[in-house]
């Protein structure tokens, strides 16, 4: 059995697909299929029971292709919340844990609808808050008043 570490999780242990060498005296290992190793990991992370660990976060957002910052504009958190569950800081509440886990499954199974959807909601989020805290005011025959 090799026990992986390099993908970041503690618990992921090989019992064949990969090859142990001797490369100038120290223990190098190859594995097999490497992607194809890591859709599975991810898969079955989706499909446990329990609230995702931080290294199960960080694992699922590097198979993405994310960083904390984006992630956390799709889901609509901060990069710091994001940075909080991973290590632990703060656990990962269950919508943002579904959200994660769909968008994960969308990027192994579906279209990206999902992706565009929650940035397309972000975006209005983003566009609402910042009208919400202008406030207009023009002056009409010398007095103030709040622009229409």
């Amino acid at each position: 059995m090799y026990h992986y570490t390099d993908c970041g999780l503690p618990n992921v242990f090989l019992r064949s697909g990969f090859i142990v060498r001797e490369i100038e005296g120290e223990e190098a290992v190859a594995i097999h299929n490497l992607d194809g190793l890591h859709k599975v990991i991810g898969l079955d992370i989706l499909h446990k029971a329990p609230v995702l660990t931080g290294d199960e976060i960080r694992f699922l957002r590097k198979e993405m292709n994310l960083t904390q910052n984006s992630l956390g504009k799709i889901i609509g958190v901060s990069e710091d919340t994001v940075r909080g569950w991973e290590t632990g800081r703060h656990a990962i509440p269950s919508p943002a844990d579904k959200l994660l886990r769909g968008l994960y499954s969308e990027q192994i199974n579906g279209d990206g609808s999902l992706r565009e959807l929650l940035k397309d909601i972000c975006r209005l989020d983003r566009e609402i808050e910042e009208n919400e805290r202008q406030m207009n005011f023009e002056e009409n025959e010398g007095d103030w008043q709040l622009a229409a």
